[in-house]
């Protein structure tokens, strides 16, 4: 089984994007941390209840030892929160793959030999398990794009091919 763990803006989009039942419908084991939750809005974390408190979304609550590992990843890499750090730290602990879109907690979870996937290999993955169909994944995807987070700045290129793709399916 596959472990995958959330970073808070994989979440707040897909929160806006109303694909949290398809999202969690995936043949995924789920994890985020206390850290993470905090940093979304009330409302958000609501979304989220009933996926918690079903265990289909994990959260790693933060040992003291995890905490110091947060500051030493943050001394080394100024440019990553607590939340990006936290998620590092839990991704590590459950042997997860990372679903992040922040471009520096990429780069820098990919250098510490970390597994990350963004939004397209979610939307992917939400397709190849039919929890959405391909017409609504080209409508979230443009939504996504174009309203929720148009600074997310998807690459182009790998949008159109699976637009493309998507439309013959």
């Amino acid at each position: 089984m596959n472990i995958v763990v959330n970073d808070a803006n994989v979440l707040i989009d897909l929160v806006k994007l109303r694909l949290l039942p398809h999202f969690f419908g995936l043949q995924l084991v789920f994890y985020t941390t206390d850290l993470i939750l905090l940093e979304l809005h009330a409302e958000q974390v609501e979304e989220l209840r009933i996926y918690i408190e079903a265990g289909t979304l994990r959260i790693i609550e933060l040992s003291e030892d995890e905490l110091l590992e947060i500051t030493l990843i943050r001394a080394e890499k100024r440019q990553l929160s607590e939340q990006d750090c936290s998620a590092i730290v839990c991704a590590r602990k459950v042997d997860g793959k990372l679903l992040t879109s922040d471009n520096t907690l990429r780069k820098f979870a990919t250098r510490k030999q970390l597994t990350v996937y963004g939004h397209l290999w979610i939307f992917d993955r939400m397709v190849e398990e039919n929890t959405i169909s391909p017409a609504e994944a080209i409508s979230k995807l443009a939504e996504l794009r174009e309203t929720i987070n148009p600074r997310l700045s998807l690459p182009k290129v790998e949008c159109d091919s699976r637009i493309g793709i998507w439309e013959i399916l």
